[in-house]
């Protein structure tokens, strides 16, 4: 299977060209016929569609470069040299590391990453930066055709090779596949649970701690004749019903995890469940979080190559996103029926990390 770059660089260059170009010429003539300030704001506007401008060129340069990608039973075929499989540690799709000013709310698009076996070589200098024999061959940003396609071409014809979960998590190599529907039935996993007559107790009391206030603002509002006063009371006894509110929601939908022959699914207290498939899962590791100094053990979900998780609390390992779904001591007994049940169903993806 063949993937090319030229077209996506190309539009992208023209676009930023054509639109940068009119730009430069107008706001030359402009600064041009004018003077004082007029003529700073017209530089300033010059200076942009320039650098606009030579972005695009510098775009447009890109495609004198060589480039060729083929996926096949036999290998890899680059500009430069023929990869055959038996020369391939392992090829990834690797996200670059958040910047300090990401919003987290999704990874930056991949790179394809090459990891060649010990005693193999490319005809090119590696990247700066780069782990031994590894070589970036790809940014997706430029693909021309849909990355989903690179994933499958990946899955068929790298096989085990193909990384799908941070190295040190589970290393590139053959392994067992275990179908999750073999796992029996599902397991649900509560972080606190309530007898029905503590819930109905909860439910009454937050019924009355909101009724009473909003009743005294009505009825001292009829007794003094002063709408006022009683739309004031009620502003303040607001607050306090919306707290009350989410309290009971918090204990009458509390905390609930479900693994079973499906995926995963989760429901943050008082929230709407998010469930993910596990064809959409890589991994699936218990213990402490990567790269920080949090000690409590979590259970943490790796995005499979190609997927997107719905689970908020995003970040980048190694190249690959992953999502913090719950502290283990949120569960009973410190969640420690919960490895039993991830190994019964991806024994092969998952990860205890102690």
């Amino acid at each position: 299977m063949e993937f090319t770059i030229s077209g996506r660089i190309r539009r992208r260059g023209l676009r930023l060209v054509g639109w940068s170009a009119p730009g430069v010429l107008g706001c030359a003539a402009w600064a041009a016929a004018t003077t004082g300030e007029r003529r700073t704001g017209a530089l300033a506007l010059l200076v942009l569609c320039a650098g606009l401008l030579l972005r695009g060129v510098l775009e447009l340069r890109r495609l004198r470069r060589p480039f060729r990608l083929r996926l096949d039973g036999t290998g890899l075929t680059l500009h430069d040299a023929e990869v055959p499989w038996q020369a391939v540690e392992s090829v990834a799709l690797r996200h670059p590391p958040r910047s300090a000013e990401d919003d987290g709310s999704s990874p930056s698009p991949p790179r394809l990453v090459l990891r060649l076996a010990p005693g193999a070589e490319l005809p090119r200098k590696p990247e700066r930066g780069a782990a031994p024999r590894e070589h970036t061959l790809l940014d997706c940003t430029d693909l021309d055709q849909p990355q989903a396609e690179l994933v499958r071409a990946l899955r068929e014809f790298a096989g085990h090779r193909f990384e799908i979960a941070p190295r040190h998590l589970l290393p590139p190599g053959p392994r067992d596949a275990r179908d999750p529907r073999l796992g029996g039935a599902e397991r649900q996993f509560t972080g606190r649970r309530a007898n029905p007559a503590v819930r109905t107790a909860v439910a009454a009391t937050a019924a009355a701690i909101c009724a009473v206030p909003l009743a005294g603002a009505l009825a001292l509002g009829r007794a003094l004749g002063s709408a006022p006063l009683a739309l004031l009371d009620a502003l303040f006894a607001a607050p306090l019903c919306w707290a009350t509110v989410r309290a009971a929601r918090r204990q009458l939908c509390p905390l609930r995890l479900r693994i079973g022959p499906d995926g995963i699914g989760l429901r943050d207290p008082a929230e709407a469940e998010v469930f993910a498939p596990w064809s959409d899962i890589g991994a699936v590791t218990t213990g402490r979080l990567p790269h920080t100094a949090e000690t409590h053990p979590h259970l943490v979900v790796y995005a499979a190559p190609g997927a997107v998780l719905p689970f908020p609390r995003g970040f980048v390992d190694r190249g690959h996103p992953g999502h913090v779904l719950l502290r283990l001591d949120h569960l009973p007994d410190r969640g420690r029926d919960l490895p039993a049940a991830l190994r019964t169903f991806v024994p092969d993806r998952y990860t205890d990390l102690g």
